[in-house]
């Protein structure tokens, strides 16, 4: 009797192993799926720490350390979906993060605690993930107070969303594919083209809370988006003054519930590098740099249908 419960349980055994083994194999076709006033809300964990340099003219440089943590919400809303299952969408962030600096000079301090105020971006996305337009406030920008490095990521999701370009075809567990794309992104009657490079993996295929998923990891460069500066310039001969560089690189890993075509759960983690340089009226230089990293838990908490 005994013999044949052990002989059971290592059929049974045998069976779920094979089971996985075929559903690694086997190919699955990724795509992202729209329902219009669909509402999906993320929760974000998120921190980040950098170091500044800061080179005023004529005196000697000073560095401070940062730290930053806390929860982020974002809000999608598929405005419209069209024949071809473009979706618009209206992506909104908000949150509070906990503040930390170390070795700032003498004057204003940094808040121990920053609000993110509500702050949207639009952007058309189609199946695959490939993002035609983006649009943001120009004015919505330049009214507020600039934003650790994690949430001005997460603000600029929808230029590349956050690197997640679906493959043309069918693909198996281990397959990989080019995840590079250029992005136009519209400042009032100005369009700034930028570029996203990276390469994708799926790398396995598994259930996440009763969801079959696709998991995929993705690597990419962030564009530069140092341009932006200049263009929140609030006039433009101030534009031409002000000089910014943004280099950074991100891996995340994606959980896709394939039948709904939405992201159910991420993780990513990225290191940011800025360089600002201001001239002034008498044509010196004063310089600021950030070297810095974050990470980013993302989950799903809710799917809901706009009445």
């Amino acid at each position: 009797m005994l013999r044949r419960a052990w002989l059971g349980v290592v059929g049974l055994a045998f069976v779920v192993v094979a089971s996985v083994t075929a559903m690694q194999g086997q190919e699955v076709s990724l795509r992202l799926k729209f329902s219009p006033k669909q509402i999906r809300i993320y929760e974000h964990q998120m921190s980040g720490e950098s170091t500044v340099t800061v080179k005023p003219p004529g005196q000697q440089e000073t560095s401070f350390t940062t730290k930053a943590e806390g929860k982020v919400i974002h809000r999608e809303r598929i405005d419209e979906v069209d024949k071809d299952g473009v979706a618009a969408v209206t992506m909104t962030v908000s949150g509070n993060l906990k503040f930390e600096a170390k070795g700032l000079p003498e004057g204003p301090q940094m808040p121990p605690e920053i609000e993110i105020q509500p702050i949207s971006v639009r952007f058309k996305i189609d199946p695959r993930g490939k993002v035609s337009e983006v649009r943001m406030d120009i004015d919505e920008l330049r009214n507020r107070p600039p934003v650790p490095a994690p949430i001005s990521m997460l603000q600029m999701q929808g230029m590349s969303w956050q690197g997640l370009l679906l493959p043309e075809k069918p693909v198996k567990v281990s397959d990989s594919w080019d995840v590079s794309a250029k992005v136009d992104f519209k400042l009032e009657d100005r369009t700034l083209e930028f570029e996203v490079r990276g390469k994708a993996r799926l790398v396995a295929l598994e259930k996440l809370n009763d969801r079959n998923c696709a998991v995929i990891e993705v690597t990419a460069d962030l564009p530069d988006t140092g341009k932006l500066f200049s263009e929140l310039a609030p006039v433009p001969e101030m534009r031409e003054n002000i000089g910014a560089k943004i280099e950074g690189q991100v891996a995340s890993k994606f959980w896709l519930d394939i039948a709904d075509g939405l992201i159910v759960r991420s993780e990513t983690s990225g290191k940011v590098n800025v360089t600002l340089t201001f001239k002034t009226p008498t044509g010196e230089s004063f310089t600021m740099m950030s070297k810095g990293s974050f990470k980013d838990e993302q989950r799903l908490v809710k799917v809901e249908q706009e009445k």
